[in-house]
């Protein structure tokens, strides 16, 4: 079975506490693990200001994170989780290249397993 590699990029609201933002992150989480995802790294880039005002916030708590996954639909489930959730503002998903993936995997070393040649070509 092939696997996806995903870079995820979400916005929090800024007037969550830090135990809100805590609480929301792992929510994501739970959802990545329920879509049958696996979060490899999670880099938690803190409050910033955005280049233009969303829903009255000039202001968001911005999170990367990288995702493995075996599941096509999880990108379409995981838009539908962030549109439901009040706590996300804004979300990003983007489709590793195989090039990136293994930049990937030598940035996290052996926590991220190898993946055999012929299931990191093809569709792209």
């Amino acid at each position: 079975m092939r696997e996806y590699y995903y870079e995820m990029v979400y916005i929090l609201r800024p007037t969550m506490s830090d135990e809100e933002i805590e609480k929301g992150i792992e929510k994501v989480n739970s959802y990545v693990e329920r879509y049958n995802g696996e979060v490899l790294h999670i880099d938690r880039w803190g409050r910033r200001q955005l280049a233009y005002p969303i829903n009255d916030y000039d202001k968001g708590y911005y999170v990367l994170e990288y995702i493995r996954t075996n599941d096509r639909d999880f990108v379409k489930n995981m838009e539908n989780f962030f549109k439901i959730n009040e706590d996300v503002i804004r979300f990003l998903t983007f489709r590793l290249k195989p090039s990136e993936v293994k930049e990937l995997k030598e940035k996290l070393g052996a926590k991220v397993e190898t993946v055999p040649a012929e299931e990191s070509k093809g569709e792209e």
